[in-house]
């Protein structure tokens, strides 16, 4: 790059000849008015405010997400009265139940597995004996 040879003082009075200079000298000053903050702020208030734009894509997902609900509650409406009624051949059949498991076993491990988890969400919550003992070192 070729660097200008132009000094400071050069530049500054090049800067003085520039004829935007004598265009702003010409220009008449312009005051505002006494209430022009009043008449801003009552404009402002006026106008509002402007919807922000999260909400201008919310409320049209939340018509469709409605819509698909409305959609699914009625097919399963449809889907529950088409199905065959209990006629003769449904009186005759057999149902077996099996026995709900007497044993607490699996429950316990589903138990200390979701307390762990929930812990493991909040460390600072517990100190470390505390963390030891919910492990079972």
């Amino acid at each position: 790059m070729k660097r200008d040879s132009h000094s400071s003082s050069d530049f500054a009075k090049d800067l003085e000849k520039d004829p935007v200079w004598d265009l702003l000298r010409e220009s008449r000053s312009a005051r505002p008015s006494p209430n022009f903050a009043d008449n801003v702020v009552r404009a402002a208030r006026l106008k509002g405010q402007e919807k922000p734009w999260w909400s201008r894509i919310w409320i049209p997902a939340a018509i469709g997400t409605s819509l698909a609900g409305a959609a699914a509650l009625v097919a399963v409406v449809v889907t529950l009265q088409s199905q065959p009624g209990t006629g003769s051949a449904h009186e005759n059949s057999i149902v077996q139940v099996t026995a709900p498991d007497t044993s607490l076993a699996g429950l316990q491990d589903d138990f200390e597995n979701e307390v762990f988890l929930e812990a493991s969400d909040h460390l600072g919550k517990y100190d470390d004996a505390e963390l030891v003992s919910m492990i079972g070192f």
